[in-house]
This record gives structure tokens, C-alpha cells and sequence, in this order.
């Protein structure tokens, strides 16, 4: 009998009211995502990769909105979900970790408060176990001195403290789902391998399953089980990490992986050409087709879509567009 997923988005849409009319964040966003299993959200900035995780979140504020579409959390539904029960799940069953860190810390309060009221909110221990309990998530993340740095206001530490302290917090409770939104981004390289541990340890020992987002491909191909790339609020490729990135099929996703640096150092990068739509000038069919060398008069519809398999690929994963066949050769 197979395995339900943890987490089932399908045909998700958010849109954000303007004067001049709704404007589309998310179009037709489907995936699913396994207990013990990493999904990496991949592509530029403003393709829709936080939007994504606000809305699963339920986060989005007005005057963005959810529009349509569903979210499904161990078989229920989370769209149209009292906040009540939401704030059930966030913190104990469902985390995030935010990119800026201060989007989880009270500047007013010290981390030991902050971490011990997380504790007690959501586990029947008393306040010593719980202060334990907060100073050992500290030494987990490779926070120094974690004994000291309980008695610390966020504003004493350092970015990358700060955001040690959010990712530790987000461990807290070892949750069935973890949403990361480009957390290690602002940390060293040492202390990111560190945090990439703890979250492939946190998977293998609890069946943990993780949301990924980031612009770093390397990062994605390190530690991700699976990849969708996303593009101007729409997944245009997904598939297993190792087969998409060795053998794009989108267009896009080849893009991104030729801009990648390689080869000598001061050796020149291959850039894909123009910038991706703004939310107000996006419009029906392929939305990358303006940057695209192989769109053709089809590419004014929204491309289906197709196996990856049939568009030249390997070991499974889809695609949406017109000349997968062509990008594979290109």
C-alpha cells in the first residue's frame, strides 16, 4: 500500500488586489512532498518560492489572498482552515524558517524567553527542562556559549546569530514538516554545512519532511531529494535533483544552470538574456518565452504539461512546455 504524501499542493493560485484589478502571484502550483523527504524550491527572486510557503503557512496577508486551488496536510485541508487551528499546527507540526530572522524573534524579549515560552507552549515539561531544552537547540545549531546567550536580546547578536537562533527554534519541537525560505543564506559556509546536517538528521531519525527554498542550485543538489523550478509564479519543471540537474529539460532550468560559475576562475558567465516579467506584465502562454531562444508562435498558449521522459529526459519528473525535445539538444 502506498504511502499518502505529508504535504499536497494542487493547482494552488494566490493572486494580490490592486486598483487596477487582482494580479496573479501563484498559477496552477501543484507538488507533493513525502515524510523523511527534501524538496527543493528553486529560481530567481520573484518567481513566486515564498509566496509559495506564505500561502501554505497561511500567512499571506491581505491584500494578497489564496484564490484557489488546495493544501493538504497529512490528509487535511488547510486552505479555509479558523486560525485557531492553524496556530495548533505552526510551531508544532508545521515550522518555518523565515529568511530575515527577526520575523520569528521579539526584539523585546531575550532568547531564553523566547525559546522556553516556545517549549512550554507545546510540551507538558517544567521551566528548568524547558530552559535545558533551549540551551541545548542553541548548542545543536552551532551557537557558542549557548548558557550565555539565553540571557541575550536579538539585538546583541550578530545576523548570523540571529538567524542560528530562528533555525533552532524552528527545530524546537522536531516537527513533521519544516519550511525553510533561503535560511542559510546570510551564514558562512562552515556554519551552513552545519545547519545542512542537522536537517538531513533531523529527516533520517524523524521522517521529517522538508520544503527547500533557495536560489543556490548547489545547495538544492547537496541536500534536496527532489527539485521544482519555479518561474514567474508557476512550477515549469520538477523531478529527481540528481536527473534535472544533470539533464535539464525546461529552458529555464538550463538557463540557471548555464549562469552557474564554471571552469577557470574569470572565465565569462553565460547570463539568461532579460529580466522575468513583472507581476502586472504577466499574460497568458509560456512566460519565459520573451527570454527564451526557442519559443515559436505556439508559445502564446500555456504549454501543457508532459513526462520529462518524452521530452528527452531521465528518470522521471515533468515539464511545462512547447520544445522540451529542443532544449535537451540545445
Amino acid at each position: 500500500m502506498t504511502t499518502p504524501p505529508l504535504l499536497e499542493v494542487q493547482s494552488l493560485r494566490a493572486e494580490l488586489a490592486t486598483r487596477a484589478g487582482p494580479l496573479n502571484m501563484l498559477d496552477d502550483v501543484s507538488f507533493t512532498l513525502g515524510r523523511g523527504r527534501i524538496l527543493g524550491l528553486v529560481g530567481e527572486s520573484g518567481s513566486g518560492k515564498s509566496a509559495t510557503a506564505f500561502s501554505i503557512m497561511g500567512l499571506l496577508d491581505p491584500p494578497a489572498r489564496v484564490a484557489g486551488g488546495s493544501i493538504r496536510f497529512a490528509g487535511q485541508e488547510l486552505i479555509g482552515l479558523r486560525e485557531t487551528e492553524m496556530r495548533r499546527l505552526r510551531g508544532n507540526r508545521i515550522a518555518m524558517i523565515f529568511q530575515d530572522p527577526m520575523m520569528t524573534l521579539n526584539p523585546v524579549l531575550t532568547i531564553g524567553a523566547q525559546i522556553v515560552e516556545t517549549v512550554l507552549a507545546h510540551a507538558p515539561v517544567g521551566r528548568a527542562e524547558a530552559r535545558r531544552r533551549a540551551r541545548d537547540v542553541l548548542g545543536r545549531v552551532g551557537v557558542p556559549g549557548p548558557e550565555e546567550r539565553l540571557a541575550c536580546h536579538p539585538h546583541q547578536l550578530s545576523g548570523g546569530l540571529r538567524q542560528r537562533v530562528a533555525i533552532a527554534i524552528a527545530l524546537l519541537h522536531r516537527p513533521d514538516l519544516i519550511i525553510a525560505d533561503e535560511p542559510t543564506t546570510a551564514l558562512d559556509a562552515t556554519i551552513q554545512a552545519q545547519i545542512l546536517r542537522e536537517i538531513r538528521e533531523l529527516v533520517r531519525e524523524q521522517g521529517t519532511a522538508v520544503l527547500w527554498i533557495t536560489h543556490d542550485l548547489s545547495v538544492a543538489e547537496d541536500l534536496a531529494d527532489g527539485i521544482a523550478v519555479m518561474y514567474a509564479g508557476r512550477i515549469v519543471e520538477q523531478g529527481p535533483a540528481a536527473a534535472l540537474l544533470r539533464r535539464p529539460v525546461h529552458p529555464y532550468t538550463a538557463g540557471l544552470i548555464a549562469s552557474l560559475p564554471r571552469g577557470k576562475r574569470g572565465s565569462r558567465l553565460t547570463p539568461i538574456p532579460g529580466l522575468p516579467p513583472t507581476l502586472a506584465g504577466r499574460s497568458t502562454g509560456c512566460a519565459f518565452r520573451s527570454r527564451c531562444g526557442l519559443a515559436g508562435p505556439a508559445c502564446a498558449d500555456d504549454p501543457p504539461w508532459r513526462d520529462r521522459d518524452s521530452g528527452g529526459g531521465s528518470h522521471g519528473g515533468a515539464v511545462r512546455c512547447f520544445h522540451p525535445d529542443r532544449a535537451v539538444a540545445a
